[in-house]
């Protein structure tokens, strides 16, 4: 292998694509590696952009700038050697396959070598995979012993790969992929390229000077304003935030649940339900199919949808591989993600006490209700979704007021859930949450349910206040008593319905009386009817859900969550 200092310097160029015979060398590769494979080399521009940022935060010389840039651009050639099974794969690749994308690197630098225009940049190609720890590839070079401008690249190539879109995951953003660099400065990455990466986006960040020529990494995006004391524009973080990322393992349970051919529509509302991003993505999806029509709840939108189209709108979500909380983002996500299924579960335990036919409706508010919280922590990185847990959550939303200029997180989550395309039902509830006023609504069903999550969690909640919603919603003191007992034991919900029931209500009624063994003489009592309607009603049942009898017919209704 050639050492850097042997090889032939990249002729000189100005900032662009016109850059003599090295630049069209590596503009012509780049073009073959787009025509043969576009979704590698989707990420170039940006890379490059990038690259050259940093770059002058280090303070390269323009002949290593111009080096840097040739590099980042053809860094990935070597794709080009391997086979169309490996580069334009649409499924899982096996340990072989992975094993061919490894050797890149050492084909990129076979290739350069062959080109004197562009062999100075050969050894950085090679090392562009390798890791600060030493344990990259293709060589397991460490520390110093990676060419510099290899570190240059690997740390640009990292977070715009977590970044930005692509065809198989959508991006995390900026902000979140530069979180994830930092976690591995001094094991992945070099400690001073990932200082420089900061630095470069500190500066992107803040007002560009008169005259600059190098636009940022993501311009082609909303590009977050920020005052002079750090503080982002609420409207710019609203139009940033477009993903929720799920968590590894709900993601990991739903693909399984989809590809089993014995999965129920309900046990799919379950996997889904349990984390919010995937409950934000199927809503989304499903509400872009039906148009105008509401979809304010889960089962509705897997109804809607279908296992085909319900893998389409989560395959591309960003994941959390595991949830060690080593980050303030990672912290901000994992308490807000248990929260909301803690109150998701105190909705659901509720809507059951009392009944309630808008049960699927209430849990998909109570999921997210402070949804509205991430984007105040992405505004203003000294927001804590936490809070203190000695104060009400009504004196924790006086204080939000009071801090960022009457804006709270509930009516930033309307905001957030009206820009998704999601019901205006769900976003006026997640709107009124912590709304004074209460009525026989789903929106005070959330904050009865969010002071019980408190309370089950060890959090202050007004005691009284909490009484008087209860007595507001009709909820009995034994019944708030159970529940306020019950909600530290439980765990998920019951199985859930995944389409609309066929049933009347008293339908319904009638067979959820049967469900309990009552008899028809005390049905009809209990409903103010004859047995001779019970019986008819027990009738257009059978034949609703297509069954011969009652134990039939009870089973169905329950698999489905109708009863």
């Amino acid at each position: 292998m050639t050492s850097l200092a042997s090889r032939p310097a990249i002729a000189e160029r100005p900032t662009g694509r016109d850059h003599g015979s090295a630049g069209l060398v590596a503009t012509a590769l780049e073009a073959a590696l787009k025509a043969r494979a576009p979704g590698v080399q989707a990420s170039t521009e940006l890379v490059v952009k990038l690259a050259f940022r940093l770059g002058r935060e280090l303070g390269l010389d323009p002949q290593t700038q111009r080096l840097l840039e040739i590099a980042a651009r053809v860094r990935d050639v070597g794709m080009l050697a391997l086979p169309d099974s490996v580069v334009l794969a649409t499924s899982r690749l096996s340990p072989e396959d992975w094993a061919l994308i490894n050797r890149h690197p050492v084909l990129g630098e076979q290739l350069l070598e062959g080109l004197d225009v562009v062999a100075a940049a050969a050894t950085i190609v090679r090392g562009h995979h390798e890791r600060w720890d030493g344990g990259g590839y293709p060589d397991g070079l460490s520390g110093d012993a990676i060419p510099l401008l290899s570190r240059v690249i690997a740390t640009c190539d990292a977070f715009v790969a977590v970044a930005s879109d692509r065809p198989y995951r959508r991006g995390m953003g900026a902000a979140a992929a530069l979180d994830l660099v930092c976690q591995e400065r001094g094991s992945q990455f070099d400690p001073v390229m990932v200082d420089a990466l900061v630095a470069a986006l500190a500066r992107s960040a803040g007002p560009r000077p008169a005259g600059a020529d190098v636009p940022g990494p993501f311009d082609a995006e909303p590009e977050t304003v920020r005052d002079e004391n750090g503080k982002a524009d609420l409207k710019s973080t609203i139009l940033e935030f477009d993903v929720v990322p799920v968590l590894a393992p709900a993601y990991e349970r739903l693909l399984a649940a989809l590809g089993s051919d014995h999965t129920t529509g309900g046990e799919l509302v379950v996997e889904i339900e349990s984390d919010v991003g995937l409950t934000v993505a199927v809503l989304r999806a499903g509400q872009a199919l039906v148009g105008r029509s509401p979809v304010t709840n889960v089962p509705d939108a897997v109804a809607a949808l279908g296992p085909v189209r319900i893998r389409e709108a989560v395959l591309s979500l960003p994941r959390s591989e595991f949830p060690w909380r080593t980050s303030p983002l990672e912290v901000l996500m994992h308490g807000f993600l248990v929260h909301a299924q803690a109150v998701g579960r105190a909705a659901d335990r509720l809507a059951r006490e009392l009944d309630l036919a808008v049960r699927d409706d209430v849990l998909v508010a109570a999921l997210l209700h402070d949804i509205g919280k991430l984007v105040l922590a992405r505004t203003y990185a000294e927001y804590s979704s936490g809070g203190d847990p000695t104060a009400t959550p009504e004196e924790r939303i006086r204080r939000e007021q009071q801090a960022w200029g009457g804006v709270d997180h509930a009516s930033l989550g309307a905001l957030l859930l009206r820009r998704w395309g999601l019901s205006e039902q769900l976003a006026d509830n997640v709107a009124r949450h912590h709304s004074a006023e209460a009525d026989h609504d789903i929106a005070t069903y959330v904050r009865l349910a969010d002071m019980l999550a408190h309370h089950a969690q060890g959090h202050a909640v007004d005691r009284n206040r909490l009484l008087a919603l209860a007595h507001v919603c009709d909820l009995s003191t034994d019944s708030l008593r159970e529940i306020l007992f019950d909600l530290p034991h439980s765990g998920a919900s019951d199985r859930r319905r995944a389409e609309q029931s066929p049933l009347s209500a008293r339908q319904t009624d009638v067979l959820s009386l049967l469900g309990k063994g009552k008899r028809y003489k005390e049905i009809a009592l209990e409903l103010g009817l004859t047995v001779s309607t019970v019986r008819s009603h027990l009738h257009a049942v059978y034949l609703a859900l297509g069954v011969d009898d009652r134990a039939q017919a009870v089973l169905r209704a329950t698999e489905m969550g109708w009863i």
